[in-house]
């Protein structure tokens, strides 16, 4: 019987991982890499249909190809941005939690430092 308050006051493990400041920049770094990539991909397709002496068969889909990479790229520009946000709006911190624990049978109130994260969206 004394065992059974011991376990219904210990810590709850969470498995959902806090996401942090640095993953939330290096997300950002990723996607705008992508981003700057596929537009370059498509302007450089484009001024190749542009300049170059193309067949009408082979144009299209040239033009076809660099518009939709550079389209592609806007959404990853957007979400680089909002990453990059997120990334400036979290924070790290120590705060006290509060536990109920058994002391010479008696439950009492005991403070302890924990690490915090705070995501403000």
């Amino acid at each position: 019987m004394l065992v059974l308050p011991v376990i219904s006051f210990c810590q709850k493990k969470n498995d959902s991982v806090p996401v942090v400041k640095t993953d939330y920049l290096a997300k950002s770094k990723s996607q705008k890499t992508a981003a700057f990539i596929l537009l370059g991909i498509g302007v450089s397709t484009l001024t190749i249909a542009a300049v170059g002496d193309l067949d009408l068969d082979i144009l299209g889909t040239v033009v076809i190809v660099g518009g939709v990479a550079t389209i592609a790229s806007i959404p990853l520009f957007i979400g680089s941005g909002k990453n990059k946000r997120r990334a400036m709006k979290a924070s790290a911190f120590i705060k006290m939690e509060k536990a109920t624990i058994i002391e010479r049978q008696s439950f009492v109130q005991s403070s302890y430092p924990a690490m915090a994260f705070k995501i403000n969206l």
